[in-house]
């Protein structure tokens, strides 16, 4: 009882969250043909015959007509194949009731658009958006044709966006736009003008003045513009096939020549290298080595535990049990290792003990949660600092600062092709800015001394993992602790299996039934490693947060009006 309960809450739930994806209907529309009859009274008859393809069921189509300013939508019905059909008003949406199942349905709409023509001292204009950016559907074939009270010859037409240069002008004065596709969220408004003696029934008058040559004006203005714009298109896409394959071909020479002399200069630093392969002396501290040679990456649970471990190391601190550890002191610590000691053993622990326990009671509860990055960040800056006080790399400011001026040439460009279409270019265009970018921000060449240590650990790592258990049992411990903990803290799961393999080997308790258990052994790290890493990791992830954003548009064709197409 209780499941089906659950199961019409969450139904419930689906419909009240969303209705629009629980109820979407696939369909396509393949032809809409538009007949605008201008009456010699002002008002427009409009027939409407769309063409609708559905993939599964359906309960009928949706047609919004939004009128222009002082124009009104009246007599609107439907029907198919003369048969009427029920339609639900609501507001500017019409939704005609029309059941059915994978089929291909012809619907004829019928409306009258009251003052839909705009009538001046000279000329008579039907200004009109037949559909605008609202419109949620893409018409495949979409054809109005505009009929006037009676033959003329008189007639100035033309249209906007995807009804620019769509239109024909018959002998009879009739006006056919052929727009092809209409993709949805588009704009096409319609602009005609008739001599306005064909409409003398007209009982209203929008404005008496002239009109007619403030219209022509607005087509001319609209074809200069159309030819000032494709010059200018013209004009980029040379630029374009000049200077974007230019600036690459240099900026991939640089790049190129660069990586050629890190390799050279890396090959120097490791013929000269005095004991390739083993176990390199300690130049930094292991955290700073771990974050140095992963490229300015802590692993954040295995590099936390890590640094646990080499305070344990260097004695600061010493484990008493399985899951606690006690402070000692932090004689001769480095900034990094006492930020780590105040937060493990004074605001997580207390009385100079910190366990496993205290970490998940402290990350568990939310009102530490900013504390808790706020510590973890001031310890990854004092890692990061103590690397960066050694200056491993070379300065390249005046180099990135010569490439990153050179590049803003092309940012005028990422605006310039988008407006004019040219998307091939602004695409590669933008590739092209954004690798640099990156290369900006990512080539730090290390110098001689920083290679060498960089390239002693790398070689060490790679030797390390094929290293027989005999030959590391021969190690003093403490070099046996830095390696275990250099392996742990990179989060290298081949090192971590390898160092699981070596302790393994020996299988000496962590436990003495005489002594207890061994405070500082390299079997105990081989235990509380994983654990630590583990528990490390746990509360890192309690730490996290998320934040969402949503937002909208609204839009329209001339005085307002608009519309456009649906299903339900």
């Amino acid at each position: 009882m209780r499941t089906k309960i659950g199961g019409f809450i969450f139904f419930l739930a689906l419909l009240v969250l969303f209705p629009v994806q629980s109820f979407a209907v696939d369909y396509w529309i393949n032809d809409v043909k538009i007949d605008a009859y201008l009456n010699n009274d002002g008002h427009v008859s409009v027939t409407e015959v769309h063409t609708y393809e559905f993939d599964g069921e359906f309960n009928g189509i949706t047609r919004t007509v939004i009128p222009k300013q002082d124009s009104a939508i009246k007599k609107f019905s439907a029907a198919e194949n003369g048969t009427e059909l029920r339609v639900e008003r609501e507001d500017d949406l019409y939704k005609i009731h029309r059941k059915g199942e994978d089929e291909t349905i012809t619907v004829t709409l019928t409306y009258t658009i009251e003052k839909g023509l705009e009538i001046y001292q000279d000329v008579a204009q039907f200004y009109w958006p037949f559909f605008d950016n609202r419109n949620e559907s893409t018409y495949e074939n979409l054809v109005i044709t505009v009929h006037p009270p009676k033959t003329t010859s008189d007639v100035v037409a033309f249209g906007y966006d995807e009804a620019f240069q769509k239109e024909t002008v018959k002998s009879d004065g009739s006006v056919v736009y052929h727009y092809g596709e209409v993709p949805s969220e588009t704009n096409g408004d319609i602009r005609i003008a008739y001599d306005v003696d064909l409409f003398s029934g007209a009982s209203y008058v929008t404005s008496d003045k002239p009109m007619k040559s403030e219209i022509l004006s607005a087509k001319n203005e609209l074809l200069a513009n159309a030819k000032e714009r494709s010059e200018t298109k013209e004009v980029l896409s040379k630029i374009a096939m000049v200077l974007v394959p230019i600036f690459a071909l240099i900026f991939f020479i640089i790049m190129i020549r660069n990586l050629m002399e890190g390799k050279e200069k890396a090959a120097l630093v490791k013929r000269e290298l005095v004991n390739p392969g083993g176990l390199p002396k300690e130049d930094l501290s292991l955290p700073a080595t771990i974050f140095f040679t992963k490229s300015g990456y802590l692993p954040q649970g295995d590099s936390m535990a890590a640094a646990l471990l080499d305070l344990v190391r260097k004695k600061m601190v010493r484990q008493v049990s399985e899951e606690k550890f006690e402070f000692v002191n932090q004689s001769g610590a480095l900034p990094h290792e006492s930020i780590l000691i105040e937060w493990l053993f004074e605001k997580i622990g207390r009385n100079g003990e910190f366990s496993f326990k205290d970490l998940e009671a402290y990350s568990g509860n939310t009102n530490n949660s900013d504390k808790y990055s706020s510590f973890q960040m001031k310890w990854v800056e004092a890692v990061r600092n103590e690397v960066k006080g050694r200056q491993f790399y070379k300065d390249k400011s005046k180099f990135k600062l010569f490439l990153g001026l050179s590049s803003i040439v092309l940012v005028p460009f990422l605006f310039l092709f988008p407006i004019y279409e040219l998307f091939m270019w602004f695409v590669i265009t933008l590739l092209l800015f954004g690798t640099i970018l990156v290369y900006l921000i990512a080539y730090r060449p290390k110098n001689v001394e920083g290679l060498r240590i960089y390239h002693e650990w790398l070689m060490f790592k790679q030797n390390y993992k094929t290293l027989l258990p005999d030959e590391w049992h021969k190690w003093p411990e403490d070099d046996q602790m830095r390696a275990y903990i250099y392996g742990l803290g990179s989060g290298d799961k081949e090192m971590k299996k390898q160092n699981e393999k070596l302790i393994s080997a020996f299988a000496t308790p962590y436990y003495n039934p005489t002594s207890g258990f061994y405070p500082h052994s390299i079997y105990s790290f081989g235990y509380v490693g994983p654990n630590a890493s583990a528990q490390f990791e746990t509360a890192n992830e309690s730490i996290g947060t998320g934040s969402s954003s949503s937002g909208g548009s609204s839009g329209g064709g001339t005085g307002g009006g608009g519309g456009g197409s649906g299903a339900f």
